[in-house]
């Protein structure tokens, strides 16, 4: 009991230090002299990517800090199933716009690759995995806990009350799809991380809106592609015969099965053994 109060403190309180961190790489004049898109770059390189992963590494021993994330392998299984799940959306958006790209490299860089990375590893794999994996809150507690940030955090996007729910309603349920897809997938963050990226890339190359509500027609390609996604995890259980993960008591509770791919708490959260 006093190891799981332990896990939660200590990952909640990284994750409002990483909220705040704008603040004190602010008090840095090379920081300051950045310009915006610059300065969003490195924020969340540093905040978003690195700090967490070095939590994480302090946890559970730096060594296993990919493995931790999710990381360490099945890369090319996360990424083909995310880019196959968001053809729909691909394709879609594409379609809208008789595909006519338009390449912004900045926006792909900090819209695209650094969102999807670094919010995957920040909201996934510290806030969310932690708690929900060595913390052993049910997903619901640890789901919310992500989620609910994740939806707050891209309300800069909407200028009215309506528009604001909106974007907070679609991006909340979208935290808690990408956290679902996460373990059932054996914590395989490349997952959430590839339909994050390439549901991202969609809106970015094809200008089909500019906040995350969107209209009616984009959204019906953004449904299509959950809908895909749920199959090929389907698909994904059945084959490799995996128990579903979010059932039964594990919704609010209780201990998650260990399986191949899930990090025990014999192996983790050693503070006191960590290894560079």
């Amino acid at each position: 009991m006093e190891k799981r109060i332990v896990i939660s403190l200590l990952t909640i309180a990284a994750f409002v230090l990483s909220q705040n961190g704008g603040k004190i790489l602010e008090l840095f004049e090379w920081y300051a002299a950045l310009d915006v898109p610059v300065k969003r770059v490195v924020y969340k390189t540093f905040w978003y990517i690195a700090f967490p992963l070095g939590v994480m590494g302090l946890f559970h021993g730096f060594r296993k800090i990919a493995a931790e994330a999710g990381l360490a392998s099945r890369a090319a299984q996360g990424i083909g199933t995310g880019l196959v799940g968001t053809l729909p959306m691909l394709l879609g958006a594409g379609l809208l716009v008789r595909f006519q790209v338009q390449l912004d490299w900045m926006a792909i860089l900090n819209g695209c690759l650094l969102a999807a990375v670094g919010e995957e590893i920040l909201y996934r794999a510290m806030l969310f995995g932690q708690l929900f994996r060595h913390a052993r809150w049910g997903f619901l507690w640890a789901g919310l806990a992500s989620a609910v940030i994740f939806g707050t955090g891209h309300l800069y996007q909407g200028n009215e009350l309506g528009a604001m729910v909106g974007i907070f309603a679609v991006t909340f349920l979208g935290g808690m799809w990408f956290s679902w897809l996460y373990v059932e997938w054996g914590n395989n963050l490349w997952v959430p991380m590839s339909f994050h990226f390439f549901m991202n890339l969609s809106w970015t190359l094809f200008d089909v809106s500019d906040n995350a509500l969107g209209t009616w027609a984009p959204n019906v390609f953004r449904a299509a592609t959950i809908a895909l996604s749920i199959i090929l995890t389907i698909r994904h259980k059945r084959k490799t015969g995996e128990a579903w993960v979010v059932k039964g008591r594990r919704w609010w509770s209780g201990k998650m099965p260990v399986s191949s791919a899930e990090t025990t708490d014999n192996q983790s959260f050693n503070l006191k053994n960590t290894t560079v």
